[in-house]
């Protein structure tokens, strides 16, 4: 068997051309048609009549379907919520593309995971915990019991207290010094901000802030406490007001060019609002940007 030879100069200089058209149209072609179309066909045909090495479009593809994974996934968490059609869709076109493993193919592929298993928690399906060393009411269930940093803010800065908070189908409770309990009729809301699980509470007394190892976890599990305890939990396929339609979730991502405004990255993408939800800022085109996990993070509930 010959060696393989290497295109000459000129050879390369001609495919790196057609390559820069190729690739757009292959980007194109999978938002709209998909890979099982006429026209996705017809553009691996063109490399076969241009006698271009089936290894460069496979490259070619690793990067636009990489891309393209990555605009499912952040149109699917745009709502926070991962439904078992949005994993499969997913999944269905990670096996369609065949793309080559890659360290940020497996992230992109457990974050989706993990969406749809923070999504069953928020809707009802909590965790159960026995520790053996609290005590519990005869008829309290509890789902989390946690290594947290009570954050108190005093008027010379913010205080943090080291204990466990615990959360179960009647209250939350902080043991540690300066902790307590309250339950679920006076506690209005709760969220993640940045590694901050915030508990917002009909008064100053019950509401907290409490840094934690896996803030998603921990705020996944006591907002599905509170929608039970409420009476709250979504319905299959419900959304709730922050929810992001389809349009303009296309229309942010096409403005901000499928990458972070601030710093550029087009891994682990987000919606943001630029005047925060919590504060009254609408979910429109307008007011909707595209942020890594990071810089969103970093932005938190600041304007």
């Amino acid at each position: 068997m010959g060696r393989a030879t290497r295109p000459c100069r000129f050879c390369e200089n001609q495919i790196r051309q057609f390559m820069e058209s190729w690739r757009p149209q292959l980007a194109q072609v999978l938002d709209t048609s998909g890979p099982h179309s006429d026209q996705w066909d017809r553009l691996w045909m063109q490399l076969q009549f241009e006698q271009i090495a089936d290894s460069v479009g496979r490259a070619a593809l690793d990067d636009v379907g990489l891309a393209h994974l990555e605009q499912l996934a952040t149109f699917a968490f745009a709502d926070g919520e991962i439904e078992d059609t949005e994993l499969a869709d997913f999944e269905t076109a990670l096996a369609d593309l065949g793309l080559s493993p890659s360290p940020q193919l497996s992230i992109l592929k457990q974050r989706m995971q993990r969406g749809r298993e923070m999504t069953k928690i928020r809707a009802g399906e909590l965790p159960i915990a026995t520790p053996s060393d609290i005590h519990l009411d005869s008829d309290e269930v509890l789902y989390l019991d946690v290594h947290a940093q009570l954050i108190r803010y005093l008027a010379n800065g913010p205080k943090t207290t080291p204990g466990r908070l615990l959360v179960s189908n009647k209250k939350i409770r902080f043991i540690g010094t300066g902790g307590g309990q309250t339950n679920w009729d006076k506690i209005v809301g709760v969220r993640a901000e940045y590694r901050n699980l915030v508990v917002s509470a009909a008064t100053a007394r019950g509401a907290a802030q409490y840094t934690v190892a896996d803030v998603d976890y921990v705020a996944a599990v006591t907002e599905g406490a509170l929608r039970i305890a409420k009476r709250q939990v979504l319905a299959p396929g419900e959304r709730d007001s922050r929810s992001v339609p389809q349009h303009v979730r296309a229309e942010v991502f096409r403005r901000c060019g499928g990458r972070c405004v601030e710093c550029g990255s087009t891994s682990y993408l987000e919606y943001d609002h630029i005047i925060p939800w919590s504060r009254g800022g609408a979910t429109s085109v307008e007011n909707l940007q595209i942020l890594c996990r990071a810089c969103n993070q970093a932005k938190g509930a600041r304007i």
